[in-house]
């Protein structure tokens, strides 16, 4: 059975007030990027409370539909059949999709957006029953029916669909801002980077590497988790931002007591993060981090660190517990690639026994003899590498 339109269900944007027109207009531009290799092939009729997406070219409709599963601000989607306003055409239709599908038992659901058209909800599902039940074996169950036919009547035309697809929901990537994502290479990273795109904000990656003590196959790694969190990203392409973090790490090898070591080490993350966040006009930090997962996501450890954040630091893993996040990680596809035994610089620096409740006094005493800030300075200018990831295209930005 060929479906001319895929049917789109806006969910929770529908709230959104005065704002929902430009909160569609992103959602359609995300769908245009996601759909760019078949562009042609269909054509958008945006409405208030739906997107039809006409299909032009029928052999492709079940890619275009498996595309727009990955597509956040979506609520559910569904195969229909567009038709005239006509209640004889649309119960043949009926009719014609019983015989093909075959069910036993059916429901039968009717909605009226025209509010024009001469028949109500009620009136319409009464008119149609008929037809069905006439022209088919099919017979009637309201509580728990093998399919479930369903009727729009809309201004121009009516539409007919007999299933509705879970989609992501969220809200359309782009319209909450923009993050900076602290991509370490685990797998919390990748599951914090796609939790903040359901709420609608744009990413951008940042990661450090500290040759040689971090092969290539790391990187690649990176590389990686960026092109399977590319489809949810409602853009053609990702940046991934490489700092050689090995000068610094060098320099923090003689602070006092090493037991503060990824202390200072990730308040050294931050201040750096502070300042690409800024260039690439991004207005949070997103982290992987999970409360009391680690020594250095302790409450006293995430307080001594975030002292040095100049913007929001944005932490959506922070209630999770590893095997949530593991799971979410297996549905994006990050879990296998995230667990690949390629060390970063993190767990290469980790001491015997770190500090798990630092004090923020100690912590700037750890820092005072260190030449950070020049070091920080060389690192910027000479030392980040910025690469384009589209699909399996990566190329180094210029």
């Amino acid at each position: 059975m060929n479906f001319d339109v895929i049917l789109v269900r806006y969910g929770e944007l529908t709230i959104k007030g005065k704002n929902r027109n430009d909160f569609i207009n992103v959602l359609v531009k995300n769908i245009k990027n996601r759909l760019e290799k078949y562009q042609g092939f269909y054509q958008i009729d945006k409405q208030f409370d739906r997107l039809f997406i006409e299909i032009l070219e029928p052999s492709y409709a079940e890619e275009i539909l498996a595309l727009m599963q990955q597509i956040y601000g979506i609520s559910s989607l569904s195969f229909a059949k567009k038709l005239a306003k006509d209640l004889d055409v649309v119960g043949a239709m009926a009719v014609e999709i019983v015989k093909y599908y075959k069910p036993k038992t059916f429901k039968l659901e009717a909605r009226r957006s025209d509010k024009t058209f001469p028949k109500n909800s009620t009136e319409i599902k009464q008119y149609l029953a008929p037809i069905i039940l006439k022209n088919t074996e099919v017979k009637v169950d309201v509580h728990d029916p093998e399919m479930q036919i369903d009727i729009e009547v809309r201004r121009d035309f009516t539409y007919l669909f007999i299933k509705r697809i879970k989609a992501l929901g969220g809200l359309p990537v782009g319209v909450s801002g923009k993050g900076m994502v602290m991509l370490s290479g685990g797998i919390d990273s990748p599951v914090a980077a796609y939790l903040m795109m359901k709420r609608g904000m744009a990413v951008e990656y940042l990661h450090f590497t500290t040759p040689p003590h971090t092969g290539p196959e790391a990187l690649e790694k990176v590389k990686t988790l960026v092109q399977k969190l590319l489809p949810y990203a409602g853009t053609k392409t990702q940046r991934l931002h490489v700092v050689n973090f090995s000068m610094l790490q060098h320099e923090l090898m003689h602070i006092p007591d090493s037991s503060y070591r990824i202390t200072i080490m990730r308040r050294m993350f931050y201040r750096i993060a502070n300042i690409i966040a800024r260039h690439n006009k991004s207005q949070a930090i997103i982290t992987g981090e999970s409360l009391g997962q680690v020594a250095s996501q302790t409450i006293e450890s995430i307080n001594v660190i975030n002292a040095v954040a100049q913007m929001a630091v944005l932490r959506p893993v922070l209630c999770y517990d590893k095997n949530e996040i593991i799971s979410i990680s297996e549905q994006i596809d990050t879990y296998t690639t995230s667990i690949l035994p390629f060390e970063d610089c993190c767990s290469l620096f980790v001491p015997k026994n770190p500090v798990t409740k630092p004090r923020l006094r100690s912590a700037e005493f750890q820092e005072k003899n260190l030449l950070w800030e020049d070091i920080i300075n060389v690192i910027i200018e000479k030392h980040i590498v910025t690469y384009v990831i589209k699909g399996d295209e990566i190329y180094e930005e210029n």
